[in-house]
């Protein structure tokens, strides 16, 4: 069964990488790598060095300048190109022994005994679930209102848009909703930065409504990207309409991902070039008709009203 609460609420990444770095002793060091690993998964390592110098307060302290990168390079301190000199400074003054920008004997000083919930393992196989609940069955045809939700983003908070508009491209409804996201970018992982923002832009789920959003459904390494996350959390009808390719290989217009389509290069009427997949209750085949016969997207609009939303606010 679908926790859909788990799938709604506001993980912390931030938080539980903070607790994780507040693990290593003073004398040792640890890798990006070393505290992705310990969330769940190696490739949040890039998210876990933005943690890292992230600008943001912290309920405690966090040794952030004991976080160095696998091969050995301290690496920056406040953020890219900033404060290199002053974490080789505290890190010496510890006892640990740098020569230039590297760790000198590093397997001797590493640490990665961490203890503490992997939340990304968690959250993959969630993500599992999900895939196993996606349906492909209905037609994207028999929907009069077509939805396109986009999020735009300043810093932590995300700015949400929707734009609904008729089979003929009259424009039904806008809605904007704002909120702050503690999630950052993981690869495979948008779902968990993005469903609160969509869901809360949605507002009560429609029946009547192909939602189109601005992401991968099928077309994901488990199979469940945010299109396949909402669509099964809220049971709606959803495209997932991605500008870029995530997994998979193409073979001529198809998105090949383990031998099987996942998704397909469609163009719509005014030549933009989108990847679509399945996200929840729609065929591949009905919501490629959908978004190549598009009077107007709706994508683009949302995310025209998200930038204008995001720009005012900031």
């Amino acid at each position: 069964m679908i926790d859909r609460e788990f799938h709604l609420q506001d993980h912390d990444l931030y938080l539980e990488a903070f607790k994780l770095a507040a693990q290593i002793p003073k004398g040792k060091v640890s890798t990006y790598g070393a505290i992705a690993k310990a969330l769940g998964d190696i490739s949040a390592s890039r998210a876990v060095g933005q943690i890292m110098s992230a600008d943001r307060e912290r309920p405690f302290t966090v040794p952030c300048h004991r976080v160095i990168y696998s091969d050995g390079r301290t690496g920056w301190y406040t953020g890219m190109g900033q404060g290199a000199e002053r974490k080789r400074e505290l890190l010496r003054s510890e006892g640990v022994d740098i020569a230039e920008d590297r760790v000198k004997d590093l397997g001797k000083v590493v640490f990665a005994e961490f203890s503490g919930e992997p939340i990304l393992a968690r959250m993959a196989e969630a993500q599992r679930e999900i895939a196993s609940s996606a349906s492909s069955e209905s037609d994207a045809n028999n929907f009069e209102r077509l939805a396109g939700l986009d999020v735009s983003y300043f810093g932590d908070k995300a700015f949400a848009a929707m734009v609904v508009i008729d089979r003929t491209g009259n424009v039904l409804e806008e809605r904007t909703a704002a909120c702050t996201v503690n999630f950052p970018y993981v690869p495979g992982y948008l779902g968990f930065r993005e469903m609160r923002p969509y869901s809360a832009v949605m507002g009560e789920p429609r029946r009547d409504t192909l939602y189109l959003i601005d992401g991968h459904g099928r077309a994901h390494p488990r199979r469940a990207g945010v299109a396949c996350q909402f669509g099964v959390v809220h049971d709606v009808a959803v495209g997932g309409v991605a500008k870029t390719i995530l997994a998979g290989a193409m073979k001529g217009d198809s998105l090949i991902l383990d031998g099987e389509e996942a998704g397909r290069l469609v163009r719509t009427r005014e030549g933009r070039a989108y990847f679509a997949s399945i996200g929840h209750q729609v065929s591949l085949d009905s919501l490629c008709r959908v978004v190549s016969s598009l009077p107007r997207d709706p994508l683009v609009m949302a995310h025209r009203l998200a930038t204008k939303e995001r720009r005012s606010a900031s």
